[in-house]
């Protein structure tokens, strides 16, 4: 009987042929991969934050779950204090603000710029008068003129209304209106909390001024009308060349101390990328 390394030849026989089969799979069958494969971003995510930044960030939530279908966004407008703390607090996943960030927010908080957004003065779409000065803002809002025939209107009493105190529209109003002073305010002057709630007051009022985020939603209002400041109409180009004055800058953000979710880190990500960007300057 043959004998091979102390095997039996018909035994050494089967275990040559096993190995060369098995050698042959592995050669000529599908790569086996290095590592698994990653798992397609999936799942529903919620962004919240300043209206200014809203359009960006709806564009922005929108072209990613094209990219990715499987991924959902819920997108609220909170107010730009809010998104900080809700990211703080986990209880979102994205934040979108539409001022600068504090240094102290920045401790905290990390910023992704999405580009600008002004804060236009809108009028009664009635209201014959097109532009006002520095001057004649600060001037109204003081309670120092009083009616439009002061100002090349009609004989029509001025009805002024500014946004709630935390808003980023009326603290970019304020630091342009009084250059970092402290406001003063006439008597006159209501307050009106979110976007629709003073688009709204500015309709009931042929005399009626308000404040709103530049963008589509005020731009696209029957409503009311923007007027210019000094000259400038609130634009996409001149509120990017900063020839209109009253701007602010707009940001996702993320808590610094977070673990980001893979999606959320991916879209962070874009956000980044030319793409992203072409995306959030578009959706002025």
């Amino acid at each position: 009987m043959l004998i091979r390394d102390g095997i039996p030849g018909a035994r050494a026989n089967r275990i040559a042929g096993m190995a060369l089969a098995v050698t042959l799979l592995v050669s000529c069958g599908p790569a086996v991969p290095a590592a698994p494969t990653a798992e397609p971003l999936t799942g529903t995510y919620t962004a919240s934050g300043g209206g200014g930044a809203l359009p960006a960030v709806q564009a922005l939530t929108a072209r990613f779950s094209e990219l990715h279908p499987k991924v959902d966004w819920i997108v609220a407008e909170s107010g730009s204090n809010s998104a900080i703390k809700l990211v703080l607090a986990n209880a979102i996943d994205v934040g979108f603000v539409s001022r600068n960030l504090t240094d102290a927010e920045k401790q905290q908080v990390t910023g992704i710029p999405i580009g600008f957004s002004g804060t236009a003065v809108v009028v009664n779409a009635a209201n014959t008068v097109t532009d006002l000065s520095k001057e004649q803002l600060r001037r109204i809002y003081a309670g120092e003129v009083t009616n439009w025939s002061e100002l090349g209107g009609g004989d029509q009493m001025i009805r002024p209304y500014i946004r709630e105190p935390n808003a980023a529209t009326r603290q970019t109003f304020e630091a342009f209106v009084f250059g970092g002073a402290v406001p003063t305010y006439g008597k006159s002057v209501i307050q009106q909390t979110e976007v629709e709630a003073m688009l709204t007051a500015v309709n009931s009022f042929r005399g009626a001024i308000g404040i709103a985020s530049t963008g589509s939603r005020t731009a696209g209002d029957k409503r009311v009308k923007m007027i210019s400041i000094d000259g400038i109409l609130p634009t996409q180009e001149t509120i990017a060349s900063n020839d209109y004055k009253i701007v602010r800058p707009l940001a996702v953000i993320y808590s610094n101390a977070a673990e980001l979710k893979p999606a959320v880190r991916a879209f962070f990500e874009f956000v980044k990328s030319a793409e992203g960007q072409r995306v959030a300057a578009a959706a002025y």
